[in-house]
């Protein structure tokens, strides 16, 4: 009697790999998912801090006096413009010569704080659930 040896993986052998490579696939795929929004997150707040370097330094260049519109910092950005948005869109941003607010909504909740960062307690923006701030008001 002569045994014939099979070469080979048998079905059930296979189906154990691929489930195993699909759980590390989506285990992957969350993780990546997290840290793109991590990323965001973090140039939102340092967006938020440059518009707000960029107001002060305005404020101290225009006799005590913040801008009445965005666009009059463009010059202190190194691409000409008010950063936007890492998913497309504006920051909100509340201007007035006495005093100015800009918030970025984050992705991440418990990350965020719900008035502004500075000296002015009016800067308050999105306190609503489901959804985490981050502001800037006037440091002076």
């Amino acid at each position: 009697m002569s045994l014939s040896l099979r070469k080979g993986f048998t079905l059930i052998e296979l189906m154990v790999v691929v489930a195993i490579i699909g759980i590390l696939m989506a285990a992957g795929i969350l993780a990546f998912s997290n840290a793109q929004q991590n990323a965001r997150d973090a140039r939102r707040r340092a967006d938020i801090d440059a518009i707000s370097k960029a107001l002060e330094q305005y404020y101290q260049n225009n006799d005590s006096a913040y801008p009445a519109t965005a666009s009059a910092i463009n010059t202190y950005f190194p691409a000409g413009a008010v950063p936007t948005d890492p998913q497309g869109g504006n920051y909100n941003l509340s201007l007035t010569t006495a005093a100015y607010c800009v918030c970025a909504t984050l992705e991440k909740e418990g990350r965020g704080n719900a008035t502004a960062v500075g000296s002015a307690g009016a800067c308050t923006y999105g306190t609503g659930a489901g959804a985490d701030y981050f502001c800037a008001s006037q440091r002076q």
